[in-house]
């Protein structure tokens, strides 16, 4: 008997699973579905979830695209429990906060006409229900007023509604700590390196309140912390990633099935 090579996949492999998936459980990845795929899901669902995430210093031992893998891997989650369109993620956010540390920013002005923009081409596309899924804390304010500024833009039963995931837990979030690191251990391990973890370098002995209102300005967070890091990493581990993002899952699943009551 011969034996045969296996074959290699395919990126249009990918795809094609991708699609198939998506008619199954109703999770549907736009970036790889045709206008034929579409218009048939489109009878299923009218919902969309547009994840929006940052590229921004995440200490010495996360990738710069922390944000943005955790909400887009979110995304998905929570898009089979509810059943929606996951757009792809926006990487783009408003990280001044971090300078003078590795940062890509936008105002929160072009964050909030890019975002209005999509949801006018959603609405246009016969999507009743559009969802914004925030993955950076520094985002809060170019999208707590898109509902406002999409007001008598869009047609009278379409709804935009923005949900900051973090609020889907109830441990403490941080930045580059226990939290945000556990998620990464439990979805991309393999960017992870914790022979490098640190905790802050500074103590961090403000309240809440006050540390809120320093950190909107520009270069605050490396004042701040020392060295980029809210948190101690080192307590992270996969296990407590894998719980919180169940947590997190259920807890925005139910949310927006709220919202479109």
């Amino acid at each position: 008997m011969t034996n045969r090579p296996r074959p290699r996949n395919r990126p249009q492999d990918k795809v094609l699973n991708a699609v198939a998936a998506a008619k199954k459980d109703m999770s549907v990845p736009v970036f790889g579905i045709s206008q034929l795929d579409f218009r048939r899901t489109l009878k299923k669902t009218k919902r969309a979830i547009i994840p929006v995430g940052s590229l921004e210093q995440h200490g010495q031992h996360l990738p710069v695209s922390t944000d943005s893998i955790i909400v887009e891997h979110i995304a998905g989650l929570v898009a089979r429990n509810v059943g929606a369109y996951v757009l792809p993620v926006i990487p783009y956010g408003v990280s001044f906060e971090h300078k003078p540390l590795f940062n890509i920013s936008v105002r929160n002005a072009t964050l909030s006409a890019l975002i209005c923009d999509a949801c006018i081409s959603l609405a246009e596309n016969k999507i009743q229900d559009t969802i914004i899924l925030n993955g950076h804390h520094g985002n809060v304010g170019a999208l707590q007023y898109i509902a406002q500024e999409l007001h008598g833009s869009m047609p009278a039963k379409t709804s935009i509604h923005t949900v900051h995931y973090w609020h889907a837990m109830q441990h403490e979030f941080d930045h580059a700590g226990e939290v945000e690191t556990s998620l990464m251990l439990a979805i991309a391990p393999e960017l992870v390196r914790m022979s490098r973890a640190r905790p802050n370098s500074k103590r961090l002995s403000k309240s809440k309140v006050a540390y809120d209102s320093m950190t909107n300005a520009p270069g605050s967070f490396p004042r701040i912390t020392g060295n980029g890091v809210w948190g101690d990493p080192r307590k992270a581990s996969a296990g407590k990633g894998k719980k919180w993002i169940e947590e997190i899952t259920m807890n925005l699943s139910r949310t927006i099935r709220e919202l479109g009551r």
